[in-house]
Order: structure tokens, then sequence, then C-alpha cells
């Protein structure tokens, strides 16, 4: 049996939900306007927003699954992860519960059967954003977190009470050739399953979205957000992935001074306008049963984004695409080149070799659900203009990610 076709088989499987997961418990009356949410992934880079977003806009204590040894650890790593993004209110301390686990894949998230059944009776709703996000990963190494943590974090819902679950999937569970002939994709549309789908961290998210929609015609009210390329605020730019496929081109860009023609549009969300969107739809019954997409509904074509970022001062020099893969494994080759410059010049080089997720030709997509959901709410995406990309190159300067205009060589 071949290694995609034992991949495949593992995938199918995986996406079954475990018979011992039943939702035989009447839904919290409180699913709406929780008292408590449980939080997971609240110390990754949306699930950050969402604790504040939560803390700001309900009045829900939180309580957050934390990689830690004990609870104090556990409430220092969410206070400095917020605190660096200009989030943390020290007045936030007293609805916060931090709670210590080793590995959310555990079964009960490795916690003993008075704190998980006290956890399970406490929360009403469950806002699942853990996830191991690494395009380099198998499968089987994303699926224990990916995976098997998001089937734990269903276990949770339907212990001693129904409980309703937002989970954070992502776009790239629909970048396949299953869809290629679909004259438009909707939110109301099911990922079909491809050879096509690409990666371990693809493959993860397909499998954990099909386990919450299996969770959901069980009866778990469940909501699934499918984001893409989500980026920092306008007014701050800070994001922590910059291991996503564009902040890479951009900098091997700038640094090789020359960037490649494209015909692709580039969709970017700020992490903020997700995080509201989120909890927004959280409190509406009318959400359950439903997905969201978020895409910028007026995504910047490549070379319009090439021209924003010389206007900041860039140098950046036109090619074929092929020509400017060629050079950056040239000039990665060059042994004069300081080692971290090396290093990075090879990764990027890796990354671009097949730029999947940035290129990938699909139909025509429509986020129906989620304008209907945000109307007239003031929620919405900022413009892809000169002052959005000005923002994330001034935080990525700050931060050493990329040099300013005129330091490159």
């Amino acid at each position: 049996m071949s290694l995609m076709t034992e991949t495949k088989r593992q995938m199918f499987a995986d996406s079954q939900l475990p018979a011992d997961i039943r939702f035989q418990q009447p839904i919290s009356p409180h699913a709406l306007n929780p008292r408590a949410v449980c939080l997971t992934g609240a110390t990754g880079f949306l699930g950050g927003y969402l604790l504040h977003e939560l803390l700001t806009s309900t009045d829900a204590e939180a309580y957050c699954l934390v990689r830690a040894s004990d609870r104090s650890g556990a409430m220092d790593r969410l206070v400095s992860h917020l605190s660096g993004y200009g989030l943390w209110d020290e007045a936030n301390r007293r609805r916060i519960h931090a709670i210590p686990v080793q590995d959310l894949a555990d079964r009960q998230f490795g916690m003993p059967d008075d704190e998980y059944t006290e956890l399970a009776r406490s929360v009403d709703a469950i806002y699942h954003s853990a996830g191991t996000l690494n395009m380099a990963f198998p499968y089987n190494r994303s699926k224990r977190t990916n995976v098997t943590g998001t089937e734990e974090a269903i276990r949770l819902a339907a212990a001693e009470k129904t409980k309703a679950m937002h989970f954070l999937s992502s776009l790239v569970v629909f970048f396949t050739d299953a869809h290629q002939h679909d004259e438009v994709l909707t939110e109301n549309d099911d990922p079909a399953y491809d050879d096509t789908l690409r990666g371990g961290y693809a493959k993860s998210k397909w499998v954990a979205d099909r386990l919450v929609a299996a969770a959901g015609k069980q009866g778990m009210p469940a909501t699934i957000h499918r984001p893409v390329r989500t980026m920092g605020t306008r007014a701050t730019g800070a994001m922590n992935d910059l291991e996503d496929i564009l902040p890479l081109m951009l900098k091997a860009c700038v640094l090789l001074r020359a960037c490649p023609v494209l015909d692709v549009r580039v969709t970017m969300v700020p992490v903020d306008v997700v995080s509201r969107a989120i909890v927004h739809l959280a409190s509406r019954d009318s959400s359950w049963g439903k997905s969201y997409h978020y895409f910028h509904p007026n995504p910047l074509p490549w070379n319009d984004l090439m021209g924003l970022i010389r206007n900041l001062g860039y140098q950046l020099d036109p090619m074929p695409y092929d020509d400017w893969r060629r050079l950056i494994k040239r000039v990665a080759a060059n042994a004069m080149l300081p080692h971290d410059l090396k290093a990075f010049l090879a990764h990027a080089f890796l990354a671009t070799v097949a730029p999947h997720f940035l290129f990938y030709k699909r139909p025509p997509m429509t986020a129906t659900n989620l304008e209907e959901g945000l109307r007239g709410t003031g929620i919405a995406y900022p413009d892809i203009d000169a002052g959005l990309i000005r923002s994330y190159f001034d935080y990525w300067r700050h931060v050493g990610f990329v040099p300013g205009p005129g330091e490159t060589g």
C-alpha cells in the first residue's frame, strides 16, 4: 500500500467521531451568553486576540488551557503573551482561570478527574483555537495536536452538559482539485477530500474540520470558522506567524531587491477583525451549524502589492517567477553570506518551490454567511492599502524580520 493511500485511509478513519462521544445532555442554557468559556490556544496569535475580545466584549470568565507545569506558570505565559501585543489589562486577571496542561491530545487534557469534571460543569462554550501550524510537518506529526486535540475538545463539549463549540479551522481545507470545476464555493459547501490536498497541516485541519461537522450532526451546537492569512492589526501590524508563505516571500524580495511578476491576488485579514467577528457570531443561535469564511472581499493584485512596497523605499526589480526562484537558490549557495542569511534564503527557497497556498487556483468564493452575520455591526476589513502595508513593514523592521530601505545588500 502506498504512503499516500495509507495516509488517506488514516485520515478518513480519524475523521469519524468516536462512538463514545454522544451529546445526550441538554444544551447549556447559557450557551449563547456564557458565564464561562473554555479557550484553547490562548498563547497563539489569533487565540490571544480571542481572549482579549472575550474579556472586552463579554462578561464571561475564561478558562484557558495553557502548556505549563503549574497554574502560576500558565498565568505568567498568558500575561506575557497578551502584554506583547499590548492587550493585557490587570483588571481582567480575576476573570481568567489559567489551567496548566502538558498536552491537549491527552485524554481529558491530562487533567485529574475532579478538575476535569469541574471544568466541564463550569463552562458553557468552547473556543478551540489551538493547533500546530507548520507546513513542513507530515500528517502524522500534525495529527496529535490538530486532530486528537480537537477530538478532546469535542469530548469536553459533551461532558456534563452540551456546550457550544466555536472551532478555528482554515480555508486550506478547500485548496484541492476536488472543487476546481465548481462555479462558486460557498460557506455551505463541505470541503471534499482529494489527493491534491498538500501538507500535513492542511490534511490535519481537514480531518479536524470534518470531526467538528460530524459532532454538529450529532447534536453539538457548532460553528466552524475558516480564516486564511490572518495578519496583524492595522494599528500595530504585530503578528507572530512570520513563517507564513507571504511574509517569507516578501522578506526574500526585500533582501534580493527583486520580486517575481505574478498574476495572483493576495488576501490578508487583520486578526482583531477576525476575533471580533468570531465572538459576535458566537452569540447568535442562528450561527449554529454554519461555517464562516474569512478572506478579504477586495484582494490586492500581487504586482500592486509590489508597488506599495517600492513606495516604502525598497528596490524591487521585477522578473519571471522561475528566474526569481533560481536567484534565491543561487544567492543562498553563496559561501560569503553570513550563516543566518544563508539559512533564511535556503528556507525561503524551499517554501517557494511549491507555494501552494498562495497561488492555488480555485473557484470564486463567497462569504454570504459572514456578511449576513456581521451586517449592522460595523465589523469590517480595512482596505489593503499603503497604510496597512506600512504598518506591517514597520513592525517587521522593529522586530528585525526585514531591514529598512537602503539597508539591503
